[in-house]
């Protein structure tokens, strides 16, 4: 039987969801969208999936096994307790919460439930980092790693203007573009500890770069570099140095000339994923948990200008 997938917030990232279950999957299944705008639902009238402007209704219908959450960042935390609380597998935008307290929280509610708690980070299913990954035999062969993560913020904000509000976003560059970039390299690399972290912020004091120095569990440096402000487009990679000097480069974009058009297949295996996880009785929110844990310790680990 099909999951049955009701989806709260249909903001710029949703059609990426919206396609992958429409046209792409036959399972999960899209049964329900929700938004306080209804012109954003205009498109599902009379196509069968269910329209709420009131999320706690969406919740309430037995037709629904599971939810992608898709609302500003400080609105996480409480529709995704509510959600669990409703018998609802979750599927949550990054970052899963904006507080380290909220994101542990709501690990302890999954696992007292027995639902998964999921959040939708996307770059770890990209073709080229999974490509770039099939090079690499051992961790043991890699002497470093660096990330780089640049935007224009307001190319890909759209009609969400909250990005760009600091309690809405839960802070800048830091707090809506690391959760991704620490979960792409944590998902090869393994749990890393903040170093230190060298944060420019504009005249409202939003963080609008960064350079982040971490390290492994195994000792591998790795540099992150986090830009609000690039610009040059777009651009999303991760390099590899090898102890016997080679190098592996991953370029997340190549080949998508469209913009965000890598979002596409990252979004399909998202879902795959999620669904995945269900049947298995997995994930509980632990990978969630550690960029929430990351991001916190990167603020926390800012050096202050002299």
């Amino acid at each position: 039987m099909s999951i049955r997938v009701g989806m709260i917030g249909m903001g710029v990232i949703s059609k990426f969801y919206v396609h992958a279950l429409q046209h792409q999957l036959k399972d999960p299944v899209l049964t329900a969208v929700c938004d306080l705008n209804k012109d954003r639902m205009a498109a599902f009238l009379g196509t069968g999936v269910n329209c709420f402007t009131d999320y706690h209704d969406l919740l309430a219908c037995d037709e629904i096994d599971a939810v992608v959450i898709n609302v500003p960042n400080d609105k996480h935390f409480a529709i995704c307790r509510d959600a669990l609380l409703a018998g609802k597998h979750v599927c949550c935008e990054k970052p899963l919460t904006l507080t380290l307290q909220e994101a542990e929280e709501l690990t302890i509610l999954s696992r007292e439930t027995g639902l998964t708690l999921f959040t939708a980070f996307h770059r770890r299913y990209n073709v080229h980092f999974v490509r770039g990954l099939s090079e690499l035999s051992i961790m043991d062969e890699i002497q470093s790693v660096k990330a780089s993560y640049l935007e224009k913020i307001e190319d890909h904000a759209g009609d969400d203007k909250w990005y760009l509000q600091p309690d809405r976003c839960g802070g800048g560059c830091v707090a809506d573009n690391g959760p991704n970039v620490y979960d792409t390299l944590a998902y090869f690399l393994g749990h890393m500890t903040v170093q230190h972290a060298h944060i420019t912020r504009n005249e409202q004091q939003v963080d609008v770069e960064a350079h982040v120095e971490l390290v492994t569990h195994k000792g591998i440096p790795v540099h992150v570099h986090l830009d609000w402000a690039y610009p040059h487009g777009e651009k999303k990679d991760v390099h590899v140095l090898l102890k016997d000097g080679r190098e592996i480069d991953i370029d997340m974009l190549e080949g998508f000339a469209a913009f965000k058009s890598s979002l596409y297949h990252e979004y399909e295996e998202i879902l795959i994923d999620f669904a995945r996880q269900i049947e298995a009785g997995g994930c509980h929110g632990e990978d969630g948990l550690d960029a929430v844990r990351l991001v916190h310790d990167t603020y926390k680990a800012e050096v202050q200008p002299v």
